[in-house]
């Protein structure tokens, strides 16, 4: 199988699906493959906080010309992965290759399969970009076709808890994996300064908690495959949705200054299921102290575009000053998509990690703040190590 992630989370990634059971894993770019069962596909879906889809390989085969493509796709059993009463989508890569339209492409494999139904049942199955029950993907690299089904459905950051978003609302799988690149042990406190839409705090609490990522959804695709098993899938389900109370919790902050922002928060937390939980308070970061010697704490500041009313390289010189004497002890991180305004924060970082943030090529930075000086202070965060957090 194939679960795929974002540039610069491939390890952590590599390191879940490790502790969840699979084999053979290995890293590759934006994603990871390894090889498990159907217990640990249905697991993945569940448990993976760094994973935007898992894919399951069909079948591989070569073709020198379009037309031997389409006899080799119309040939297969499709009927063994999905009934014709159900609707399904395509989406290509093709590299080197004779079909030199992605669409066009798209489109013969449709054929294929759809033939295929009407040949074989007098059935046709509809084609749904939008919502599909099936999901395939095709990926070609000269003469070489690889078909795979997304078990997933829709992308696995749709966690199904955030309700509402502020601008610029940072992706729920990246978030999860920025906070694991940080090694947070889920007991120092966490802080989340300029929480927006409170995903940081949502996804930390959801650590802390032990809860599954996916526990809030409904759909998957793989619940509309013919080898669907739903007994297992309700045993790991009820699994998932039994989750103990911790006997101690860390303090996790969400903040904000904005008012809008505060109320978002607040509906995402409470949709989470997280209030109490999760300390919600308005204030300004540039202003505001830390109540903790030590933590942990993670800053997605407005960009350039998003900020009114401020000059944003002094508002990254404010972030440095506030860093240095406000939080002693902690180490601070900050996602920004500028260096030159990174290079403002006046600190030398122990930590880069080149991410993407949609679109946005980013550098995910971390500062150990010393309480005193270099010498008297050294305190080592932990190393991210192979284990579900």
């Amino acid at each position: 199988m194939v679960a795929k992630t974002f540039t610069g989370l491939e390890n952590v990634l590599a390191a879940e699906l490790t502790q969840l059971g699979a084999q053979k894993v290995q890293p590759v770019k934006r994603a990871v493959s390894f090889e498990g069962d159907q217990r640990l596909l249905y697991k993945t879906n569940l448990w993976s906080r760094s994973a935007l889809s898992i894919l399951k390989p069909v079948f591989e085969f070569d073709f020198n010309s379009q037309e031997e493509y389409y006899d080799i796709l119309r040939s297969f059993a499709w009927d063994q992965i999905f009934h014709p009463s159900r609707s399904f989508a395509i989406s290509t890569v093709a590299i080197e290759s004779v079909f030199n339209n992605t669409h066009f492409l798209a489109q013969r494999t449709k054929d294929a399969i759809v033939d295929f139904f009407r040949d074989t049942a007098n059935a046709r199955p509809s084609v749904d970009v939008s919502n599909p029950d099936i999901k395939f993907n095709v990926y070609i690299f000269k003469q070489h076709c690889s078909v795979s089904l997304d078990s997933s459905g829709m992308p696995l950051f749709k966690r199904g808890y955030r309700k509402q978003t502020g601008p610029a609302p940072l992706n729920e799988v990246l978030a999860a994996g920025l906070i694991m690149l940080t090694g947070w042990d889920k007991q120092k406190p966490f802080y989340d300064p300029m929480c927006g839409s409170a995903t940081f705090s949502i996804e930390a609490a959801m650590m802390a908690l032990d809860m599954a990522p996916a526990a809030f959804r409904k759909d998957f695709s793989f619940l509309n495959w013919t080898d669907f098993n739903e007994p297992l899938w309700e045993e790991l389900r009820l699994q998932a949705n039994q989750i103990p109370q911790p006997s101690t919790f860390p303090d996790i902050l969400a903040s904000d200054i904005n008012n809008k922002s505060m109320a978002v928060a607040r509906q995402n937390i409470m949709e989470a299921g997280l209030l109490g939980r999760i300390r919600l308070e308005k204030r300004d970061f540039l202003l505001s102290r830390a109540s903790h010697p030590q933590g942990v704490l993670v800053l997605n500041p407005p960009y350039g575009v998003r900020l009114e009313n401020e000059n944003i390289h002094e508002f990254y010189q404010k972030i440095g000053t506030s860093f240095k004497h406000n939080y002693p002890g902690f180490d601070a991180w900050i996602i920004s998509p500028d260096k030159t305004l990174t290079h403002k924060i006046g600190l030398k970082p122990s930590e880069k990690h080149q991410v993407f943030n949609g679109q946005l090529d980013c550098t995910f930075l971390g500062y150990k703040i010393y309480s005193g000086s270099k010498k008297e202070s050294k305190p080592q965060r932990p190393r991210l190590k192979p284990g579900l957090t």
